[in-house]
C-alpha cells in the first residue's frame, strides 16, 4: 500500500532532520496558502526545531526549513471563514521578514489539519513554548 501525504512528509522531514541533526520528536502538520483559492498550497509542518514548509508544484512537493532561532513571533487571527497565520522571522541577513497565510478552519479528510489548528488556537504547538 501505498504511504499516506502525512507519512511521506514526516518521512522527508525526519530524513533533513536527521541529516542536519536537528531534534524533531514532534511534527505537527497544517495547511495554508497565501490567498482564498490556494489556502491548499502549502503544508506547514511545526516542529521543535523548526518550522518545514511543503510547496506544491504539480505532483512535487519543494521543501523549505525555517530554523526556531530565527522566528519571533506566530500569530493566529480568527476571520469570519478563515485564519490568518503570521509568521515572523529574522533572516539571515538580519533583516525581519513576514508571511502571511490563510487558513481554512476545516479540511475534509485531513483530521490532523484541524489538532494542528486547534493547537494553535490554544497556543499549544511545541514550537510556540521554545525560549527563544
Amino acid at each position: 500500500m501505498a504511504a499516506s501525504l502525512k507519512e511521506r512528509l514526516e518521512k522527508e522531514v525526519r530524513t533533513y532532520s536527521e541529516d542536519n541533526h536537528l531534534n524533531v520528536q514532534t511534527i505537527d502538520f497544517l495547511y495554508a496558502g497565501p490567498h482564498m483559492r490556494g489556502r491548499h498550497s502549502l503544508i506547514l509542518a511545526f516542529t521543535e526545531a523548526g518550522i518545514f514548509t511543503f510547496v506544491f508544484k504539480l505532483s512535487d512537493a519543494e521543501m523549505h526549513f525555517l530554523d526556531a532561532k530565527m522566528i519571533q513571533q506566530i500569530a493566529l487571527v480568527k476571520k469570519k471563514l478563515v485564519y490568518r497565520l503570521f509568521i515572523r522571522a529574522v533572516t539571515e541577513d538580519g533583516e525581519l521578514e513576514e508571511g502571511k497565510y490563510l487558513v481554512s478552519k476545516r479540511v475534509l479528510g485531513r483530521k490532523w489539519h484541524k489538532e494542528t489548528l486547534q493547537k494553535l488556537i490554544d497556543k499549544n504547538i511545541q514550537l510556540l513554548t521554545t525560549n527563544k
